[in-house]
This record gives structure tokens, sequence and C-alpha cells, in this order.
């Protein structure tokens, strides 16, 4: 047998193997959440019923007292892994002074801030997985796309070489007793951009 085909068929066997090996994870984890979720569904949806709650408090509020944010919408998301997987999202629109250029040494650079949460059960007993991610995305017009022979000299624009976005994410699986009241406000809170940190997650 030529070593190509030998070397052909070693590859094909590999990715075979790495496929099964991931199957089996996921087939494990299922397992592990759905033993989780026996033990602990009743509490973890009194919990989204509290989420809900307060969303429905503060969305129906009137339009000034919702600023930046407008509305916090909230939404299940079906998966393979059968976790009680939902998101809560917001968003708001900001204009930060920022430096562009020796001609223009300032401007007011608009951004889209978006914070999303991700919250399900984990595999881990007695626990719920959430993922926290904030999202900064640069509004660019289209003229500004367009660069200038002034912009194409680094020195005069290196805020340019700057990323257009901006991700945070962290993920965390929090035991589920440390969902109190106070707790669950706390979240709210970051998603209506009333707190600027995630120290919150570290709340007993």
């Amino acid at each position: 047998m030529s070593h190509w085909l030998e070397k052909a068929e070693d590859t094909i066997s590999q990715k075979k193997e790495k496929k099964e090996a991931i199957k089996d994870r996921i087939e494990i984890k299922k397992e592990d959440i759905k033993e989780n979720r026996a033990l602990i569904e009743d509490e973890y949806r009194k919990i989204l019923d509290q989420f809900f709650s307060i969303l429905e408090r503060i969305n129906n509020l009137p339009r000034r007292d919702r600023i930046p944010f407008g509305n916090i919408h909230s939404k299940q998301k079906e998966n393979k892994l059968n976790n009680l997987l939902y998101k809560f999202h917001s968003s708001r629109r900001q204009s930060i002074h920022e430096l562009n250029s020796l001609l223009k040494p300032f401007k007011n650079q608009h951004y889209k801030n978006s914070r999303s949460i991700f919250i399900s059960i984990d595999r881990k007993k007695n626990h719920v997985l959430i993922e926290y991610k904030e999202i900064k995305a640069k509004k660019i017009r289209i003229n500004e796309e367009k660069p200038s022979l002034m912009n194409k000299i680094f020195f005069l624009n290196k805020s340019r070489n700057k990323s257009n976005h901006l991700v945070n994410d962290m993920v965390k699986n929090i035991a589920i007793h440390r969902f109190t009241e106070s707790y669950i406000m706390a979240h709210i809170d970051w998603l209506a951009f009333k707190r600027e940190d995630l120290r919150f997650i570290e709340m007993t």
C-alpha cells in the first residue's frame, strides 16, 4: 500500500475517532444536565419567573424611565442539551469624545453597546450556568470607510488601528442557592446599565 494512501486513511480514521469522542462527551454532559434538571428544575423556574416579573415591571415604565436601554428582552433558546436556556438582552447607544487626528484632534464617535445574559441548568449538581457577554461596536459612516490621504499616514490617525468591536465574555457556574432577590436584581441592574462591572457575581 502506498505511503500517501496509508496517510490519507489514517487521517480519516483519526477524524472519526475525534468525532466519536466529542459525541461521547456530549452524551455524558446531557446525562449530567438531565440529572441536575430533575434535582433543581422547580427552583430554577422560580428564578426565571422572578427575572420575568422584574423585566415586565421595567418594560412597562414610561420611556423616560427606561433610558438608556429602552427595553430588556428575554427569549428561550432551544438546544440539544435540553437545559432550559434563556437569553436576557439589552442595548444602548453611546457617543464618546475620542482622539481622531492632528487636523481634527477629537470627534464624537458613536457606539452600540449591547449586554446579554445566557442562563441555563448546569451539568454540576445544584448549579446554574451563566454566560455574561458585552459588545461595543463602533458605528462607522460610509464616507468614513474610504480612507483619505491623511488617514493613510499612520502617526496622524493611529487610532483607526483599534478594533471596531470590543467583546467581553465571562462564563460562570453558580450555586442555585445564591439567587436571592437582591442577587437577581443585581443582574437586572447590569442589563439596565445601572452598573458598569460584573463584581456582583461574587456576591454570596
